[in-house]
Formats: C-alpha cells, structure tokens, sequence
C-alpha cells in the first residue's frame, strides 16, 4: 500500500510516502508564510522525486495536532480533497504519536512537547507507543515541574522540546534535533497501520485535536 502522511501541525510541515513497509520519501517545508501555497508545491515535488503519480496512492494520512488551528485545517482539508478525488481512503493520526514512534525503543517514559503560543506548551507521556496521559496544555514552567515528578522519565522529544531546549534540559534528556522535526512518513506509517487494523474511511468524520479549543481557535 503506498500511503501519503500529511503533517502541518506547526510551523514546520512535512509530507512523507510509506510504501509496503518502507519510507519512500520525506520532506519539510514552512507553513508560516502560508500552508496552502506551499503544500501542494510540496507535494508535487515529493511525487515527482519518488516517480509515483498522485493515482498510485491509496491511502492518505493527515496529522491530528494539536497545532495551529489554520494549518491544521489546510492540511485535513488538501488531504481530503485528495482522498475524494482518488477514490481512496483517510484516516487521521495524532500527531504526538508520530514522535512517540521515533524513540518507541527506549525504556521508561516519553514525554512528546509540541509548541503552542508564547510559553504555552502542550505535552503528553507515552511508554513505547502507547499513549498513558491524555494531552495537555501548559506553561513551560508548569512542564518544567512536572518534569521533576515523572518517575522513569527516559527523554522529551518534539519541537516544543526543541524550541525550548535550553530550559527542559535541566530537568530532562531532550531528543536530537533532527528526531524533532516532523515527519510526513511516519504519520504515513502509523496510518498504514491504523487502516490496516480499521478498514475505516474516516472521510467524513476528520476533525482536528484540540487541547484547548478556545485559545486554538485565535491562533
């Protein structure tokens, strides 16, 4: 199956290909100055570089957040248009997943950080890749605390933890900057896997995760 991920949660997007078992391709992108216009550019050139025409996709998998309320809709809602104008399905993945995956491996705890505004963060713990606490949103110096009472805690990972690095490394082992940075394929991973376990189109039931819905609604 060859599954498109889509990620545009943050600042930073990405695209990715998941083609029975393997990553295909990954690249990043900006979505600052508008996700929209960069997105589809972006995809067209993913394709293109892997030689795969936008018809060989069957499955597309879109990035949950929580994150930015405008990217994140742009990006469910390209996903969408696809997945209508293929004929093919959709699934969501939660983006915090994504970055549990990358250090699944580890012993301990997984505290997955993602930026929100200013000093607010939202942060989640996993233990492999299984999700123990639901997600929350903090100030950084709240994260800071909690930090010190998370027993077992084997590293922080995701680009609030980048973005904050200089301040979670007193409390925590913080993840190498390139395990940060999104990854279009592994949400296409985890939605291969999702669908595979599924057989659900969730076309029309998409919505993104919001923690916080009325200050994610002004972002």
């Amino acid at each position: 199956m060859t599954v498109l991920g889509i990620e545009t949660s943050h600042e930073q997007g990405s695209l990715g290909l998941y083609h029975y078992g393997r990553v295909r391709g990954d690249v990043l992108f900006s979505t600052e100055l508008g996700p929209g216009e960069r997105l589809l550019p972006a995809l067209e050139s993913l394709l293109a570089l892997n030689m795969v025409q936008r018809e060989h996709l069957e499955l597309i998998a879109v990035a949950l957040g929580p994150g930015s309320f405008t990217s994140l809709r742009i990006g469910m809602a390209v996903g969408k248009g696809l997945a209508q104008a293929l004929g093919i399905p959709i699934v969501g993945v939660p983006s915090m997943a994504a970055y549990a995956e990358k250090v699944s491996f580890l012993s301990g705890k997984i505290c997955v950080v993602l930026p929100d505004r200013r000093d607010l963060v939202y942060y989640a713990l996993y233990e492999g890749t299984t999700q123990i606490t639901p997600e929350r949103s903090s100030t950084l110096q709240d994260l800071q605390e909690q930090l010190e009472r998370i027993p077992d805690l084997a590293i922080c990972i995701g680009p609030g933890a980048e973005r904050h690095r200089a301040a979670l490394e007193r409390r925590a082992t913080i993840a190498p900057s390139a395990l940060n940075q999104p990854s279009g394929a592994v949400i296409a991973h985890l939605g291969a896997q999702k669908y595979s376990r599924s057989q659900h189109n969730e076309l029309w039931t998409l919505e993104p995760l919001y923690v916080q819905p009325l200050l994610a609604s002004v972002s």
